[in-house]
Formats: structure tokens, sequence, C-alpha cells
């Protein structure tokens, strides 16, 4: 959603109160695969960045990806995506992020304002370098290369932080609340199979979405342990962990705020563009009848930037047996100290 002023004659919503004839006259000078759905008059104090709290993006992801091949029976299926719906579920609620971003963009040079987190997942193109491991432990595939060492020698760096540590803090700009992270039903576009992953979040860090799917397929795969998901969740861990390719991500819709305070009016052009069923049909039908078809190049297992992606995944993501046994007695010591400060607390508040 964009707001900007605009003159338009004063009776303009009187016979269309979606503003659907004014964005079909802007429609007319733009391409076919840029298009106005509603044109809505606003109050003065309205901002679209601002008042956005909820956003929710689409992934899609070839079916091979993920362990479902063309011999996969209907109930194999069935399984692979509910497995799959496990993995991605543990995303949902509110934890620290920090681990799905590039810690150099987060750390104290930058306000919470001046992040990412009240807006998008960057969608790029970055596709020069097919896998991208992001973290201060880890080197990249380009250096690898430069230094002559094999991919095959390189791991996952995995550590649980027990000091304190001033250049690498955990602030509220890291924590982010998840409010939906699954994936639907087998789709086919063009002959390619393919399912959609649902992201519904408050707000996003740079490069989170693809972080989180790299790290979901890479579990799927069997190349993590499932447990690095919600461990990498917790605020003390820090894990260099895969980023998808980019060129599948793309923003559903926005929701935005209805009422700035309570007892406030919800404004009737906001309400139009959340509830109106016309409106939200025009933005499916752009979906499916442009959005994509051009995303169905991008689909194919075989072909870039999947075939390079998944093997140089399948090669590279390992973590050291004894790092995580460290994380894991870690965290269990942590939650039980946790627990006891808890219930201390409860009682002497009792």
């Amino acid at each position: 959603m964009i707001s900007f002023k605009m003159e338009i004659p004063e009776n303009a919503w009187i016979d269309d109160p979606n503003g659907i004839a004014l964005a079909d006259i802007v429609n007319t000078y733009l391409p076919k695969n840029i298009r106005v759905f509603s044109i809505l008059p606003s109050q003065k104090s309205f901002n679209a960045k601002e008042e956005c709290n909820m956003r929710k993006y689409g992934y899609l992801l070839p079916l091979e990806v993920i362990g479902i091949t063309r011999n996969c029976s209907e109930a194999e299926i069935e399984h692979h995506l509910s497995e799959f719906n496990d993995i991605l579920n543990f995303f949902e609620g509110k934890h620290p992020f920090h681990n799905y971003t590039i810690p150099s963009e987060y750390r104290n040079q930058y306000s919470e304002e001046q992040s990412l987190g009240n807006g998008n997942d960057e969608v790029v193109d970055e596709e020069h370098v097919p896998l991208r491991f992001s973290g201060s432990d880890r080197k990249s595939v380009d250096e690898s290369e430069s230094n002559g060492s094999s991919l095959n020698d390189m791991l996952i760096s995995a550590k649980w932080l027990h000091q304190p540590d001033e250049n690498d803090r955990i602030t509220d700009i890291h924590f982010h609340k998840i409010f939906q992270c699954s994936c639907g039903q087998m789709k086919t576009l063009f002959g390619t199979r393919y399912v959609e992953i649902s992201i519904c979040g408050e707000s996003f860090m740079l490069h989170q979405i693809r972080k989180m799917v790299g790290a979901a397929v890479a579990a799927k795969r069997g190349l993590l342990p499932r447990d690095v998901i919600p461990l990498s969740l917790n605020k003390f861990t820090r894990f260099s962990l895969p980023v998808a390719p980019s060129k599948v991500l793309f923003l559903r819709w926005n929701h935005f705020i209805l009422e700035k305070e309570t007892g406030k009016s919800i404004r009737p052009e906001i309400l139009t563009s959340v509830e109106s069923e016309e409106i939200l049909k025009n933005v499916e039908d752009f979906y499916e009848s442009i959005m994509l078809p051009q995303f169905a190049e991008f689909l194919d297992p075989t072909k870039h930037p999947w075939k390079e992606w998944v093997e140089l995944l399948d090669a590279n993501t390992r973590i050291q047996g004894s790092q995580l046994d460290e994380i894991r007695k870690a965290w269990a010591t942590w939650e039980e100290n946790f627990w006891v400060k808890t219930d201390a607390a409860l009682y002497y508040s009792s």
C-alpha cells in the first residue's frame, strides 16, 4: 500500500465505493505486471508503513527439495508434508531471530527504527552465490574456493554463549512474532509440482524468511537434527544457517491497524481494503494470472536456482556432534535454572 496526495473529483466514490473504477483508469497507463487494485480516501495522519501491523509472505518450494519424488503415493506425500509442517511450526510464536539474519546489520549502530524489523524480508536477487551461510564464524563459499579448501570440509558453526558479549548483544530488535508458518497442499504449475509456504508475522528482519526456509529444508532432508530449530531460537545460541533462494519469495498481503486508540472509530477506507471481496478477488486473480506464470521458471528442481542450491546444501550442511551436545546440555541447565527462579519468584510474591 502506498499513500500520497491526489486530486480526485468530489463524487468519485458515490457509485464506486471500493475505488476500483479509479484504479482501472490508472491501470491503463501501467504495464500489465503492475496493478492498482483500489484507490480510497485516507486521513492525513495515515502512514502505510507505520500502521501495517501484520505481513504475510509466500514462498514457493518444489516438492523434490523436501524429498517428495514422482514415485511417492498420495499417502507418502501427505506424510512428507505433515513432517515438513511440524518443522515449520517451530517458528511460530515470539522468538529472537538473531540466527536468521546478518548479525552485523543489527548490532549497536542500528536502532529499532532503522532496522528492517519495521519492513519486509529483503526480496532481492543474490544468486551469484547459490548457497549462503551467514554468521561470524562461517566462511563464505567464495572465500573457501579462493583459499583452495574443500566445501565438504566446511561445517556449520554452533555454540552456546556462556558469557555476555557486548559486541554480540540480543535486543528487542531481534525479537519478532510469527503468527503462522506452515505449508499447504501440493499444487501443480505447468507440470511442476510445488508447495506454498505461508509465513505471517508482525515484522521481519533482513533474510529472516529465507533463512527460516533454508533451515527447515535442511532439517527435512535430515541434514540438521530437528531440534536445531528450537535451539536456534534461544537468545544464547549462535548458529550459521543456510539462506534459501530469493526468486520465489513474495509478499501476499498486509494488514493494517484499524484503530489507533480505544474508543476511536474504525476508518472506513482501511476497513474497505481489508474486507472488500471484490478487491481481494482482483488481487487473487492478479496473483494467479500474472505472478504465478512468472514463478514457473524458478520451480524446476533440476534447474537454477534449486539444482546448485540443493547440491551445496547437501554437501555442506552438518554440525559437529560435540558442538550440539554442548548446546543441548547448556540449554537443559539454563531451562532448569529458569524454572527454579520462576517458581521462587511466584512463591515469594504469594
